[in-house]
């Protein structure tokens, strides 16, 4: 996976994308800013709203994929989780439920729990999910390996004469074949 700087999807996007954010089949590439520059959807037909207004690679196929291609998990971090990188340790100080102002991570149902971190680098990295995260996979990923492979010098074409995504590089186009998310976050 790769993780995102800025995970919010762009407000140019159609609303169910705004709505949704990354879905499977997303083409695109990580812009400069941290977020996901989705460029088409190889799931979605040659007519869909975000292939507006400029259009799919001339050699574009959908790819049609059923819900029981997707492994889904969406529980998969707890609410209140928190990742970090090895050289950060955690404690956990207390859990309780709170109201608002409180100095802690507060979960959806109004517990509140307070962490107290330290580090034995002076570089690392702490991510917070308050409400938890949910994931999906792809499943069977043969046929978008295939379809990437025969088409991606045309994808890198398109993105990079008719978008006009000219900072680009040949490595940088990515397919997503899925995806973890959560609503809500903090990092440090």
């Amino acid at each position: 996976g790769y993780p995102l700087w800025t995970p919010e999807p762009d407000g140019r996007l159609p609303e169910d994308y705004r709505h949704t954010g990354l879905k499977i089949g997303d083409v695109g590439m990580v812009a400069e800013g941290g977020n996901f520059d989705v460029f088409f959807n190889i799931c979605s037909p040659e007519n869909h709203p975000l292939h507006h207004p400029h259009g799919v690679p001339s050699n574009f196929r959908q790819v049609t994929i059923n819900d029981q291609d997707i492994s889904k998990f969406p529980f998969i971090d707890h609410e209140g989780q928190v990742l970090a990188t090895r050289s950060v340790s955690q404690r956990t100080l207390s859990s309780s439920f709170s109201g608002a102002g409180s100095p802690t991570i507060t979960t959806s149902i109004g517990a509140a729990i307070s962490y107290q971190f330290s580090s034995s680098s002076s570089e690392g990295a702490i991510l917070a999910l308050p409400e938890g995260a949910s994931k999906a996979d792809l499943a069977n990923d043969l046929e978008f390996r295939q379809v990437a492979l025969e088409n991606a010098a045309a994808w890198y074409h398109f993105a990079y004469f008719h978008l006009g995504r000219t900072s680009i590089s040949n490595d940088s186009l990515y397919l997503i074949t899925g995806y973890h998310k959560s609503s809500s976050w903090s990092l440090a």
